[in-house]
């Protein structure tokens, strides 16, 4: 059932024991959410534990005093906070992995959100990050400097630095009103775009070089072996978005060897809508940014992608 902020702000407000979980493989916005949310509900004197299940990517380690894949599932709670995905299969923890109690989800995502009996979601918002900032405005709890900082990395990562088509006159005025609470948009840049390892730019110099073009070059296909990451953790969130800045792009495909099968990334320019793609093949997303995961091969991948694609274009 679709709430507004008025009703979750009541549901967060008459829970003691909170336990927030985000997606699986959580992006800027997602941790960004969860740090904030956590940490409004702790200064406000309530039980807020936020869990996650792998290691906080380096680019975010300003997040890491509240999230840690150390972090136990507690045993019970009061509420539960689903942040930034609208179903069940996507939470970093299932919920046969969580504690009986009742769940919030608040998201921004496309989708009936049915499998939650209460969200609050705005499809048209620019990150989840903005909702959560009605939220803790709504429960009327101080924003500090470490709350600003982790909604502003919220809003800059999903609106890819206020560029993508998402981008809304909110999210505008949202960062400023958290730059005048003490988010540090130079400090936030430089940890999001300066953080790459050696091994992340010879992953990136090896994917580009599998670039390939379709449909006269609207179509940019990427694609990473995990034979070239050298066995270890590869930062390639902003990978696809080379493949996208190509002037003649209109979607860009970034398709990533996993140990399961395929993770794919989808950005897209104009009209074409990357989410049409992406739920054809079971994943989901946005118009502009959407995400896949397939147990399939590199190849088989791309087929079933092109296949798609040649029937949206």
């Amino acid at each position: 059932m679709k709430i507004g902020v008025e009703e979750a702000s009541r549901m967060i407000a008459g829970a003691n024991d909170v336990l927030l979980v985000g997606h699986t493989d959580p992006d800027g916005d997602c941790l960004g959410s969860l740090y904030a949310l956590t940490k409004a509900l702790k200064d406000s004197g309530k039980k807020a534990v936020a869990v996650i299940k792998k290691p906080l990517p380096v680019k975010h380690r300003y997040l890491a005093d509240l999230l840690a894949p150390e972090t136990k599932v507690p045993e019970k709670a009061d509420l539960i906070i689903v942040l930034d995905t609208a179903r069940t299969a996507r939470q970093d923890f299932s919920p046969e992995e969580l504690p009986k109690a009742p769940t919030l989800c608040i998201d921004h995502h496309l989708g009936e959100h049915e499998e939650y009996n209460d969200s609050f979601y705005d499809e048209k918002c620019a990150a989840c990050a903005i909702l959560v900032y009605r939220v803790i405005t709504k429960l009327g709890i101080e924003i500090d400097k470490k709350i600003a900082d982790a909604l502003y990395t919220g809003i800059v990562t999903d609106t890819n630095s206020f560029t993508n088509q998402n981008t809304t006159e909110e999210a505008f005025q949202v960062a400023t009103e958290l730059v005048r609470f003490g988010a540090d948009p130079g400090k936030i840049a430089a940890y999001v775009y300066g953080s790459l390892s050696p091994n992340d730019l010879t992953a990136l110099s090896k994917s580009l070089g599998s670039l390939e073009l379709y449909h006269n070059d609207t179509v940019a296909v990427l694609t990473l072996k995990k034979e070239w990451t050298c066995g270890q953790d590869v930062d390639t969130e902003l990978f696809v978005n080379y493949a996208r800045n190509l002037i003649s792009t209109e979607l860009a495909v970034m398709i990533i060897e996993t140990d399961t099968g395929v993770r794919i990334n989808l950005r897209s320019k104009g009209n074409f809508d990357a989410r049409a793609v992406a739920v054809e093949l079971g994943g989901g997303g946005h118009k502009a940014a959407a995400g896949i995961r397939m147990q399939a091969t590199i190849d088989e991948a791309r087929a079933a992608l092109l296949k798609v694609i040649s029937e949206k274009i």
